[in-house]
């Protein structure tokens, strides 16, 4: 127990042609596409709920718009 060696063995990379790099991934603009597409979606979604707001308020102050018969 007290000569035990835990430590972890490294490979052997004595021939140059043994250590092949990762190719890096290739990112595209596709998240930056889906960011922006979702950030116009949106301002867009909200501008109209405003615009729906704003024209129901303007019914109830106007008194134009009728509950019932």
């Amino acid at each position: 127990m007290k000569n035990d060696d835990l430590r972890a063995e490294r490979d052997d990379l004595d021939d140059v042609n043994d250590f092949i790099p990762r190719t890096p991934a290739k990112r595209g603009n596709n998240l930056v596409l889906q960011v922006a597409a979702g950030v116009f979606l949106g301002g867009l979604a909200l501008w109209l709920v405003q615009l729906g707001a704003t024209a129901l308020y303007a019914k109830l102050m106007l008194g134009t718009l009728t509950f019932g018969g």
